[in-house]
């Protein structure tokens, strides 16, 4: 009730106070800097006073751009500088922007995305592949040019001090000279949680440096992650949830009793990665801005690429609860189970490079690679069993992998109407010998309705090894040695996007020979009597059998005035349900009115509502950090619950902030993300970003 009275007091704060917005607006417009102001020079009116002191000020600059690189050519892609008014409220959402995400509830907590269509091949190391709003792949690392020093602080904020969260997020990047730009990122999590043993610590250390020239350029990026999260195996009785009146009393949601206590997941990673090219060409005349330069157009490069990892998992128990695993293969009362994995990459490669004529309509790329890999576990003497050495500690194996690789790319960007890559690659010898990919994506431009609407194919065939810990794993209450089948899958998918009507539609069909997951295989305790206990075990699975699924995504948005309406509606079938779950119809959307106060502070005032259909969600394993099917013996739907939250979103200049109520409507009590994982409570979220320039 104290939330609610505290947002209402907010809100109307803001909106009773726009007959004062002028004169406090001029006052920060004051402070700020000149080159931020948004009116066009003739509006600006300046006496003879203005004029002296304006010889007096520094006018600056503030472009700044953005882009990813892929990991193994180097090319760039333009992204967006991380600066966005819209949707700021729903970036540190651990259910996602747009709400696709189940999670444990806690921000930074482990998740996984309901659309099949959007979850990657899972990686090496998969421990951090349920982190993926925190840990930052190298195709995602973003890199900046900039002409002034640029700062960025984003604090998010919900909660109270016992159940609450805060995010710190600090970006910092300059230029030294139009070539040369370094940086680094400091971003922090700490979540408490709603609910018991469920807090979040993670911290990120990132420094950057690229250099881009006409001949010769590179990316260079190191990234430390500290991860650790509190793990509570859900709530003892979801009835404190659906039916919390036939309870003995009223609990508030960090006093509802779990599974486990003292139980935690921490990571630690260490990444570099390194790309550079030479460039070999000519330089000719053209006229930019109408002016005559000297223009080098590159016609063939050498490029080179190593990446390092080094990351370690570490499962610690304190204390163990009774009839809660279903097996036990190393000895002790608590619990320490450490894996590592050491990877090493390096490839080189040579490119004919696009565009240096007129029949050079595309690029050809080349290279041949090598990759090792170390994989660190709990040795056992005989399958099933354990032993220590003579000192009483765990004895380790090492398993080590290689690979030989070979690929290559065909690749036109520069085309008005049509741009397509083809990329392959195969594994010539080693341990994955016989392993292959190939990734084909086009983009056509087509002109409709006086604008241009673009058609893009995205599809794959790709005949890889199951991730290492799917065939082998090894800790106290869950062990395996497995040979598993390539898994084999292939998919298209098309996208028409039509800026004129703001639709965008999405359909794909996937099939996957092989699949490999996770399942809950847990077994019944005390079956014969009225309260049988079902154990938490998770063992790898793989499906011999082809699986079907197909996905439609419509993104529907609508305008009328200062009203704007947003959907994104997405369909989804599958023809093995029982080993790849996935509900039917996910959806997001969007009311909310767009206007300005006072001209400039741009103001987003509405409500979102997130919403999927019933379907046996996948259950969540503490020992693997993992999310896996449910076990047979007892399984729970979820779904069906409506999430709508109210939310005031603004913009001034270089500082964006928000006001939002994050899960208003509770009250019906099924919110579960997962079986035992409610959604959090109604609660007042707030944050706030700012753009430094100089």
């Amino acid at each position: 009730m104290k939330s609610r009275l505290l947002l209402i007091s907010i809100l109307l704060l803001v909106f009773s106070s726009v007959s004062n917005a002028q004169r406090i607006i001029s006052e920060l417009e004051t402070n700020s800097d000149l080159s931020m102001d948004p009116r066009p020079e003739a509006e600006t009116e300046n006496t003879e006073d203005d004029k002296d002191t304006e010889k007096d000020k520094k006018i600056v600059p503030h472009d700044i751009r953005a882009w990813n690189i892929d990991e193994k050519y180097g090319n760039i892609s333009e992204t967006d500088v991380d600066t966005l008014h819209h949707m700021f409220m729903n970036t540190d959402l651990p259910e996602g922007i747009t709400g696709h995400y189940n999670s444990l509830g806690n921000v930074g907590s482990p998740r996984m995305s309901r659309i099949f269509m959007e979850r990657p091949i899972t990686s090496d190391f998969m421990f951090t592949d349920p982190y993926d709003m925190f840990f930052v792949e190298t195709d995602q690392f973003r890199f900046y040019n900039t002409k002034s020093p640029f700062m960025n602080i984003t604090y998010n904020w919900n909660g109270s001090k016992n159940t609450g969260s805060d995010h710190v997020k600090a970006t910092y990047t300059n230029n030294v000279g139009k070539k040369f730009n370094f940086g680094g990122i400091f971003d922090y999590i700490y979540g408490r949680g709603y609910y018991a043993s469920q807090s979040t610590s993670f911290m990120n250390a990132s420094a950057w440096a690229s250099y881009i020239n006409d001949k010769y350029n590179f990316h260079f990026y190191y990234q430390h992650n500290f991860m650790k999260n509190a793990e509570n195996g859900g709530i003892e009785d979801e009835g404190y949830i659906t039916n919390p009146e036939a309870m003995s009393k009223n609990y508030t949601s960090n006093d509802i009793p779990t599974m486990l206590s003292s139980t935690w997941n921490r990571q630690e990673h260490d990444i570099a990665f390194f790309n550079h090219q030479y460039s070999f060409g000519f330089y000719r005349e053209e006229t930019i801005d109408s002016t005559t330069q000297q223009v080098f157009v590159p016609v063939s490069k050498i490029f080179h690429t190593i990446k390092f990892q080094n990351m370690k998992r570490n499962y610690r128990a304190y204390s163990e609860r009774e009839n809660y695993h279903s097996y036990t293969y190393l000895p002790g009362d608590t619990t320490q189970d450490r894996t590592k994995n050491l990877a090493v990459r390096s490839h080189i490669g040579l490119s004919l490079c696009e565009g240096f004529n007129k029949w050079a309509i595309f690029g050809v790329n080349a290279y041949i690679g090598y990759e090792y890999k170390r994989f660190t576990l709990p040795d056992s003497a005989q399958y099933g069993g354990y032993h220590t050495n003579t000192t009483g500690i765990i004895g380790k194996k090492n398993y080590n992998e290689y690979n030989v690789l070979v690929g290559g790319q065909i690749i036109r960007s520069q085309g008005n109407t049509v741009n397509y890559s083809l990329d392959g690659e195969m594994s010539i010898a080693g341990n994955d010998i016989g392993q292959f990919e190939i990734d084909g994506q086009a983009e056509v431009n087509i002109p409709v309705l006086g604008d241009t609407a673009q058609l893009a194919l995205n599809a794959y065939i790709k005949n890889l090894n199951p991730s290492f810990y799917f065939g082998n794993y090894h800790s106290k209450h869950a062990w395996w040695d497995l040979e598993l089948e390539k898994e084999l899958r292939q998919k298209i998918e098309g996208t028409i996007s039509i800026p004129h009507t703001k639709t965008k539609i999405t359909v794909g069909v996937e099939n996957i020979k092989n699949f490999t997951y996770f399942q809950n295989t847990g077994i019944m305790l005390n079956s014969e009597t009225d309260n049988p206990i079902i154990t938490n075990n998770i063992s790898p699975m793989q499906c011999g059998e082809n699986i079907q699924v197909v996905s439609a995504n419509l993104r529907q948005n609508f305008k009328l005035g200062i009203l704007n309406w947003e959907n994104d509606i997405t369909y989804q079938t599958c023809t093995h349900k029982d080993v790849l779950p996935l509900p039917t119809l996910s959806l997001y959307t969007n009311l909310y009115l767009r206007f300005s106060i006072a001209k400039v502070l741009k103001t987003e005032f509405g409500a979102d509502l997130k919403y999927f259909t019933e379907y046996y969600a996948p259950d969540y394993s503490p020992v693997m950090g993992m999310f896996m099917n449910q076990n047979s013996l007892k399984q729970t739907k979820i779904g069906n619950y409506p999430l709508i939250s109210v939310y005031a979103n603004f913009d001034l200049k270089r500082t964006r902030f928000y006001v939002m109520y994050h899960h208003a409507n509770q009250s019906d009590g099924r919110y579960f993300w997962a079986p035992g994982y409610p959604m959090n409570p109604a609660s007042v979220r707030f944050g706030l970003s700012w753009n430094f320039y100089d």
